[in-house]
């Protein structure tokens, strides 16, 4: 279903550069002013500075918002900052990283091939999306994307190998000495091979004709590259098929990969009125039995958590149905799920669709932020900056792909995936041939 293909990425040269780990970034879109500067100062390298960070200059028009971008990137590859493989390349990532798993720090690694994809429409259901995206951020990424001529960052994206046979053809490769191997300031590992040989290159290629790929993490690059691809075309009816714009570069995990984690995003609730506030706790009530879970405390929140996260059924903790105090939330067996459709698997979508919309209608997106720590949620309520927090469970992996490989959009927020990818391992030019 899906045309993958080697192409020969930039990569940072460690004889200028110095230590890879310095140069290496995040994605943009969690890049904040704190962070941004942190990365500049570790190296004038960093990749930082061709990304970006999450806050694009608005004023600045946008054939010269990213103009500094795309001559740094020029230069670097002038001044040998960056080299290009002489040969098409599959990539191979190795990376490893703590999380914190019952109250213990555990080592997880996950193994991602670094590859050309081949842009696709949604509507053909090769590459599968699972969330809408936001206009301006589509556009800032067209114009870094279409002045640098480049994806710096890849996208994370998903499948699954029914046989299991990448897995023999990826622990062979790494039998070899890695290209480079970095430790960073957090303690993530990251090791990176080369796939050279054409025979193992098409037996990747081969899986992949017929099988999906699921974006995991990265819709607003995917359909930024999507236009730049159109705008490349011109209106042309045909196009030529090694034209590296067709292409757009994807970190991709197995399913099953030991070291994929997905966190939940939790939902705070603001700004609602003494009327809006006793309707919604009404409707909970409709909704769920509540279980009176002691105390807002740190203590009394893992314990919270820990309930919700053991749960096989339709559950999610609250803090600020009563003051002071968390809730476990327990779906009402009267609620018949399968009417529901199967978007019923989410906790977020019944909570958007059956507990929030009712109430709020069209202003519940105004009303509803989001939060990957369970904590920072907590505090939100006890300081009073928010009125409640649901805390919900990941989104279930089985349930995922067999929603989205369904063509079906989740709410927003209904997954993060944890760690971003690193930006900066390796660059994919858009420009001229694969």
């Amino acid at each position: 279903m899906v045309e993958l293909r080697p192409f020969r990425g930039w990569r940072y040269n460690p004889y200028v550069v110095g230590d890879l780990a310095s140069v290496i970034c995040p994605p943009y879109d969690i890049i904040d002013q704190e962070l941004e500067e942190d990365l500049h100062r570790r190296s004038p390298y960093n990749a930082v500075y061709l990304e970006g960070a999450e806050r694009p200059d608005w004023n600045t028009p946008a054939s010269e918002r990213y103009s500094k971008a795309s001559q740094l990137f020029r230069d670097w590859r002038e001044q040998k900052v960056m080299n290009r493989d002489q040969k098409a390349c599959f990539y191979l990532m190795k990376h490893s990283y703590q999380h914190m798993i019952q109250g213990k720090s555990v080592q997880l690694t996950r193994t991602g091939l670094i590859a050309a994809v081949r842009l696709e429409d949604y509507q053909r259901l090769q590459v599968l999306r699972h969330e809408h995206t936001q206009e301006p951020a589509v556009q800032d990424r067209v114009s870094l994307m279409d002045a640098c001529n480049a994806n710096f960052s890849p996208i994370m994206s998903l499948y699954r190998d029914p046989t299991g046979s990448l897995n023999t053809t990826f622990n062979s490769a790494m039998t070899r000495s890695p290209v480079f191997q970095i430790k960073d300031d957090s303690g993530q590992e990251t090791a990176l091979w080369k796939i050279t040989q054409p025979e193992t290159q098409g037996s990747i290629t081969d899986l992949f004709k017929d099988i999906p790929v699921f974006l995991a993490d990265g819709h607003h690059r995917y359909e930024a590259a999507l236009r730049l691809k159109g705008l490349n075309q011109g209106g042309a009816s045909t196009e030529t098929h090694d034209q590296a714009y067709n292409y757009v570069m994807m970190t991709l995990f197995e399913f099953n990969d030991p070291g994929l984690l997905v966190l939940p995003y939790h939902r705070v609730v603001a700004g609602l009125s003494l009327r809006e506030f006793e309707s919604l706790r009404f409707q909970i009530g409709e909704m769920f039995q509540i279980q009176d879970m002691g105390p807002a405390s740190p203590g009394g929140l893992e314990v919270l958590l820990e309930q919700v996260a053991r749960s096989r059924t339709i559950v999610m903790g609250v803090a600020g149905l009563e003051t002071g105090r968390l809730s476990l939330l327990t779906l009402k067996e009267t609620n018949d799920t399968r009417q529901w459709g199967p978007l019923s698997v989410s906790e977020g979508w019944i909570l958007e669709e059956h507990v929030l919309k009712p109430i709020l209608g069209d202003t519940a997106p105004q009303m509803v932020d989001y939060a990957h720590n369970h904590q920072q949620a907590l505090d939100h309520v006890v300081s009073g900056e928010k009125q409640m927090a649901f805390l919900l469970k990941p989104f279930p992996m089985d349930g995922f792909e067999a929603v989205v490989g369904a063509g079906h959009i989740l709410p927003r927020k209904s997954t993060f995936f944890y760690p971003k990818l690193p930006t900066g391992l390796v660059i994919n030019q858009i420009h001229g041939t694969l």
